[in-house]
């Protein structure tokens, strides 16, 4: 007979006192988690992720949808951050209770895209109303969030303890968080054109159109705010798991693994925000082929830093992948250690990320004389192109950074009762299999039949994987949704406490 032992010291490991109430923390973070999985559901059911438009890359209708799981998903991931990050309790108060706000938010943009879907420009007005109030409170709640890691960082709070590895790993999130708030304002200026605010002055100065420099803006928030957010995710999980107790060999791999993200970050910044702001044209490295059409843009092997310094710091921290899950051998007294499913979830994103962009993506980009930048209808295989940009959006960019946050948030918000356990565990292994039965979907779906024909379904059997995969990480995610709470005692725990505790047989 073998015993379940949680060793995480995830919030959970410290039994509660009967009756004790929830933590509202925790309550927060179930209510916005219940909301991604509503949204989801219902987009996937009303709006037309998959279908052809807009040369791959996402139609307005599908923008607004992304918005509505995304905004809430970030401001989760704020909410988490505050359990793993020293922070002022009043900054912690103020980013759990705007978990309402967020909700709202989401609305305004499920309603911009119905209103978009359905040609109502009434709704798309309303909607735009709605969301711009919430999106400032919210930027507002960010900018105290950054600020306060870095005056934590320099004075921590009365009865605090500051190591100066866990200062270190602070600043990289803070630079993380400083480049998020970059691409927010690029957002806002984008939005602002919308509800007739004029830009035309700049472009006038630059001797450009305003619709190039409203393009430009948009691409330089897109394009900056999707990787960094995910590298923001990389830096949680290593804090969470334990990056701030490393010593020796893996301490100074995982040092690497951060600062060549950091590097990632700080250049491609750098670029996003010249040619948002600017007339620059991000040229490709080592062009070839017809007219130099080949080639890997320049600001993609600086987003690919990041995912490269992920693999090296999540490299140096395998060991933490066994902080859960122990079974100990009855009447023997003998921990047969085990992998932490969740953690190992975390860790695949990471992977399918990076199997996507360079793999499949590098790829495509030195064959673009074939591929045709998703938009030649002169290239042979431009359906293939268009497929790709298409599902590797809503894979690499939209499904994978969530159930990220997903994974985290029960990780580190989930009681580690018996029923926690296993619902940690089915949680996991649903969005694992989704995961690498998506990625294999996607390559089907892409390669295995060039040129489609003229169009995107032709009943392949790798779109048929994609759409189960990303079925596959839905349910995993509303299976989540079961896992028990931690209550006011629980949470007082820290991320890492060291003493075991049997849970059930």
């Amino acid at each position: 007979m073998a015993t379940e032992v949680d060793s995480t010291g995830a919030p959970g490991s410290v039994p509660a006192p009967k009756g004790s109430g929830l933590d509202f923390t925790a309550v927060m973070v179930r209510v916005l988690m219940a909301w991604i999985v509503i949204v989801a559901v219902l987009s996937f059911i009303t709006a037309p992720w998959l279908a052809p438009g807009n040369s791959g890359d996402l139609t307005p209708t599908l923008v607004w949808f992304y918005h509505a799981l995304m905004l809430p998903a970030a401001l989760l991931f704020l909410i988490i951050c505050t359990r793993v990050y020293t922070l002022h309790s009043w900054v912690r108060y103020l980013v759990t209770h705007s978990a309402l706000v967020a909700l709202f938010e989401g609305a305004g943009f499920l309603i911009l895209g119905y209103g978009t879907l359905h040609n109502v420009p009434s709704l798309v007005d309303f909607g735009f109303w709605v969301i711009m109030p919430a999106t400032l409170e919210l930027f507002g709640v960010t900018v105290l969030f950054v600020v306060d890691l870095a005056w934590c960082a320099l004075v921590p709070p009365k009865g605090e303890a500051m190591t100066p590895q866990k200062a270190e790993i602070t600043w990289v999130f803070f630079f993380a968080g400083v480049s998020v708030l970059t691409w927010v304002v690029f957002g806002l200026l984008a939005a602002a054109a919308q509800v007739g605010v004029s830009w035309s002055f700049w472009a006038g100065a630059q001797h450009e159109s305003a619709s190039a420099l409203a393009g430009n803006i948009v691409t330089a928030h897109s394009h900056g705010m999707l990787p960094t957010f995910m590298a923001a995710i990389v830096l949680l999980a290593a804090e969470a798991f334990g990056y701030s107790r490393l010593t020796g060999a893996r301490k100074q791999v995982a040092r690497s693994g951060a600062g060549l993200m950091l590097a990632g970050i700080a250049l491609y910044s750098g670029i996003y925000t010249i040619s948002g702001l600017g007339t620059f044209v991000i040229p490709a490295w080592f062009p070839q082929g017809a007219g130099g059409a080949n080639g890997i843009a320049m600001d993609d092997t600086m987003t690919g830093l990041v995912g490269v310094g992920s693999l090296i710091l999540a490299g140096a921290m395998l060991p933490e992948l066994r902080g859960a899950f122990l079974r100990v051998a009855g009447g023997t007294g003998r921990a047969l250690r085990r992998l932490n499913p969740v953690r190992v979830g975390v860790y695949l994103t990471y992977v399918m990320a990076t199997a996507d962009m360079y793999f499949y993506g590098y790829y495509i980009e030195m064959n673009e004389t074939q591929f045709g930048f998703a938009s030649t209808s002169s290239a042979s295989r431009v359906i293939d192109d268009q497929i790709f940009t298409r599902s590797h959006l809503l894979f690499v960019f939209g499904a994978l950074p969530i159930i990220a946050v997903f994974l985290l948030a029960t990780e580190l918000v989930g009681n580690a009762s018996a029923a926690g356990l296993t619902v940690k565990k089915w949680m996991a292994r649903l969005v694992m299999a989704g995961m690498v039965v998506t990625l294999v979907g996607m390559g089907i779906w892409v390669f295995s039949t060039p040129g489609h024909l003229s169009t995107w379904s032709i009943g392949s059997g790798g779109e048929l994987l994609y759409v189960a995969g990303q079925g596959l990480m839905l349910i995993g995610a509303i299976v989540s949704l079961f896992a028990p709470l931690v209550n006011r005692t629980e949470s007082a725990a820290t991320v890492d406490a060291p003493t075991p505790r049997a849970t059930a047989a």
